[in-house]
């Protein structure tokens, strides 16, 4: 019975381990030019070929998960026949169980890893109807995405390694046997008189001022123009409470996201419908989300509504978690006869661990719950949340 469970186990995991490795080495997306450079057109045309390299990540991960939900199914089957055969030893009950968990933990990752890619695709489809500074806010959002999903799917960091030691191990022999054989009789015959040529001093320190160069691999993690250094820690405000001695801070907004339907596009005449600022304010070891929306629409209260106390704020972070919060202080929004606009402020406490997630994990999408309903916002800057923590709990 061992060696024929043995048997079924290799026949299944074959395909399903050298899946990953038949086309993609080749379709890696090229790093992405300055963008500032660039025409809205050329932009979209790199949103059309990334599009077309995430739909092909994300077929390949959709086959990679039917595979692996099979691979469970068959594993947690034979574990259960084997527990059912009074014949079966420990040590087999012990392997296929091991095996078995492996199989489900192997499929809830390729699941993640196929929603991640069904998003990804989504995203970079979805780049070529967008406008110049959506492009370029976005597209390389997107160019991350699909490049970690190709490095997820295609690892290339082994093959990278050992070309670079081989190439570091052998170049620099040829060059030394060159210098030491060609140097004394070139540079004695042509150049140095007869006193100098009897004496061979000067040559060996010629040789060490042309070492071979090494060139390290380019890694998009340090380009400063796909992953700019983050920007210094600003603090709005530091207060400490006469009674219970905790100081409590308050970071400067930053823009979280500005979002247009693009009914209202023209109606706008390129103004943004609506954007939305954020802060995480701390008091001790509490925190607070704060929220400011600014809604370019003298009708925004009969639009939106208002933000009651105790409406939800629901935060979808980029792997596929999601949390929600409740905001403590209602608000009816403020409207300026001036600019037209009204603005809205929220105030939502954020429990420990949902402060745990916001610091180690982007958020990519924000619900928003108002009176007369609820919308949902993308988020462009993914990164600020983090940031914010990070500055006020270091």
């Amino acid at each position: 019975m061992l060696s024929s469970i043995r048997i079924g186990l290799f026949a299944i995991f074959i395909p399903l381990l050298c899946a990953p490795f038949l086309t993609f080495g080749q379709n890696r997306p090229a790093p992405l030019p300055p963008l500032d450079s660039l025409e809205l057109s050329e932009m979209h045309q790199i949103a059309g070929e990334l599009s077309a390299t995430a739909a092909m990540i994300k077929g390949q991960f959709s086959t990679l998960e039917e595979r692996a939900n099979e691979l469970a199914l068959s594993m947690e089957n034979q574990f259960a026949l084997a527990k059912l055969d009074s014949t079966s030893s420990k040590t087999l009950l012990d392997s296929l169980s091991k095996a078995s968990k492996s199989a489900k933990s192997q499929s809830k990752k390729l699941t993640k890893l196929r929603e991640r890619s069904d998003k990804a695709a989504e995203l970079s489809n979805g780049i070529s109807m967008m406008d110049s500074l959506n492009t370029r806010k976005n597209l390389p959002k997107a160019w991350q995405q699909v490049v970690q999903l190709h490095d997820e799917l295609y690892p290339p960091v082994p093959s990278e390694k050992t070309d670079s030691t081989v190439v570091a191990a052998k170049t620099p022999k040829p060059k030394k046997e060159k210098k030491e054989k060609a140097g004394p009789t070139e540079e004695s015959t042509n150049n140095a008189p007869s006193s100098v040529t009897n004496n061979p001093q000067p040559i060996p320190t010629s040789q060490p001022t042309n070492p071979p160069k090494k060139f390290a691999a380019y890694s998009p993690a340090a380009d400063v123009m796909l992953t700019p250094p983050n920007p210094p820690c600003l603090v709005a405000s530091t207060s400490r409470d006469e009674f219970s001695g905790e100081v409590s801070k308050e970071m400067t907004r930053g823009e979280l996201f500005r979002f247009t339907n693009p009914a209202l596009r023209a109606y706008l005449q390129g103004k943004t419908h609506v954007i939305c600022e954020a802060s995480i304010a701390s008091t001790g070891p509490n925190a607070t989300l704060l929220l400011t929306f600014t809604i370019n629409d003298p009708n925004a209260r009969k639009a939106f509504g208002r933000l009651d106390k105790n409406s939800v704020a629901t935060l979808k972070f980029i792997d596929g978690s999601t949390f929600m919060l409740q905001n403590a202080v209602p608000d009816d929004g403020v409207f300026n006869p001036e600019t037209g606009a009204t603005i809205f402020r929220a105030q939502y406490p954020v429990p420990s661990d949902t402060l745990k997630k916001m610091r180690r994990t982007e958020l990519d999408k924000l619900r928003i719950a108002w009176s007369n309903g609820y919308d949902d916002y993308e988020v462009q800057q993914v990164d600020l949340l983090m940031r914010q923590v990070e500055c006020l709990f270091k």
